[in-house]
């Protein structure tokens, strides 16, 4: 049975140890040991969610100093860790994953993003690791990440970019995530498809074309767009793409909307008719 113990020790005139033992297959047990100047008795009391094994010890000791009954419990605990099966004592749990978040954020050049890593460990059980993980941003041109995650676009930053942000602990390393940055607000989204009037099974080609504040050049923003589909089930197309399919079984004259948004800005909409 894999375990994992906490020990809480209290040092007053009157104090306990405890441990704490979680088992996935076996609940969670708990061993509680009073320790008075005034007893000489030491009790364990061991209890199971499952009601099917328990036991209670009496050890005799002397009631001398608090120093005796503490390294007589630790020498308990140490018999009483082999008793109930653990493979270890005071084993700290192992690291076996790394999440980054958010997934895919896109910002404008005024602002920053701060980005979270969570551990997951071999015992369940979670941790936020997100000041003490090693971060990576693949395009510092583009946007820096600081040592707390917190991600900063470049000053200079005039057409949109993106950059890979990554991050491990130790030795695990987390699935990286993009981030985008855009020189600010689109004041304008202009879209186009090729064809307009496809026939079932063809393939239809999206260009989203973005106008930023303080240019007149626009710029392709197909790849971050989230598209607004009228009818998903005769078109099939996937944000982070260009490229539509008209499905095999699409009605002919049946028309379809599509719409681009980036940032909160919606672009014209392009309407496809379903040709033989």
């Amino acid at each position: 049975m894999d375990c994992r113990t906490n020990l809480q020790v209290f040092l007053p005139r009157t104090f306990s140890i405890q441990i704490e033992q979680r088992g996935v297959r076996f609940g969670t047990r708990w061993y509680t040991s009073p320790f008075c100047p005034e007893s000489s008795l030491l009790q364990f009391f061991e209890a199971s969610l499952f009601g099917k094994r328990g036991f209670v010890g009496v050890f005799m000791m002397p009631s001398s100093t608090l120093k005796t009954q503490f390294i007589t419990a630790l020498a308990t605990l140490s018999l009483l860790a082999l008793m109930v099966g653990c493979k270890g004592f005071f084993v700290n749990p192992t690291l076996t994953s790394l999440a980054i978040g958010p997934s895919s954020p896109t910002i404008t050049k005024s602002q920053t993003q701060q980005m979270s890593a969570t551990g997951t460990y071999d015992d369940g059980s979670t941790k936020d690791l997100t000041g003490r993980a090693t971060w990576t941003s693949s395009d510092s041109s583009c946007a820096t990440i600081n040592a707390n995650g917190l991600v900063t676009p470049s000053a200079s930053v005039v057409n949109i970019c993106s950059t890979t942000v990554g991050a491990s602990f130790g030795t695990v390393s987390a699935s990286s995530t993009t981030v985008t940055v855009t020189p600010g607000t689109p004041t304008a989204i202009t879209l186009a498809a090729s064809p307009t009037n496809p026939a079932p099974n063809d393939a239809v080609t999206f260009t989203a074309k973005a106008t930023f504040p303080g240019s007149s050049t626009a710029q392709d923003i197909t790849s971050s767009v989230t598209w607004i589909n009228s009818d998903t089930t005769e078109l099939t197309l996937t944000n982070g793409s260009g490229v539509g399919t008209i499905s095999a079984t699409a009605t002919v004259g049946n028309q379809i909307n599509v719409t681009a948004s980036f940032s909160g800005v919606d672009s014209n909409t392009v309407t496809l008719t379903i040709s033989q």
